[in-house]
């Protein structure tokens, strides 16, 4: 993109920038590459050099914001205290999270429910990686490993997924989900007698993303 005077990289950030306020000043059904590259001052056709499409422009808008996301659920799995008291604030963190941002931002979260509806390569991406984050917590706490770690993704789905999400944090909803996640991991631990989980040793976080 030489007339913009910008990297590679940095001209694909900037087309994501632009794209990101069009959505939020337009909606995000009316985005276009034809307007992200016009306000770049430069042709339709040199977006194609970092996005093969719509799709893919908003693919990289929705990574962009899972990024986010998954610095502030790794810092809690990297964090200090019981696993299983992280395990709840991860939980929590990303209720917290994603409700606020369909009550502050809704046309953005409406790309990533469609993304999600979708599932697209970039959602089902996160979504592995935060099976790893949970399977390497659920280790750490010796309540069991990816096979647990899936089954309480979706028991926890009435909170999570953004067709079923609350607009805006309720403390009432994130109080149910506590509960609830309680009383499931209460369940793993009287089942999980004492011992390491299978697939689980020393080094299970790391091997699942933690």
């Amino acid at each position: 993109m030489p007339r913009t005077g910008l990297s590679p990289a940095a001209a694909r950030r900037r087309a994501i920038e632009i794209a990101v306020d069009r959505i939020r000043s337009h909606g995000f059904a009316k985005l276009r590459l034809a307007d992200v590259a016009r306000e770049m001052g430069v042709s339709h056709a040199a977006l194609y050099g970092h996005f093969r499409d719509k799709a893919g422009l908003l693919d990289a808008v929705t990574e962009t914001w899972l990024d986010e996301a998954r610095a502030r659920t790794a810092a809690i799995c990297s964090g200090s205290g019981p696993a299983a008291e992280r395990i709840e604030a991860w939980f929590a963190e990303r209720y917290r999270m994603k409700s606020a941002r369909a009550k502050s931002d809704p046309e953005m979260f409406s790309g990533f429910g469609e993304a999600t509806a979708d599932e697209r390569p970039v959602i089902r991406d996160h979504l592995e990686r935060m099976t790893g984050e949970l399977a390497g917590l659920l280790c750490e706490a010796g309540l069991g490993g990816r096979e647990e770690a899936v089954m309480l993704e979706e028991a926890m789905t009435a909170f999570l997924h953004p067709a079923l999400i609350t607009r805006g944090p309720d403390s009432r909803r994130e109080a149910a989900l506590r509960h609830l996640l309680r009383i499931i991991l209460a369940g793993l631990a009287a089942g999980s007698g004492g011992g390491t989980p299978p697939g689980c040793g020393p080094s299970a976080g790391a091997r699942n993303g933690n």
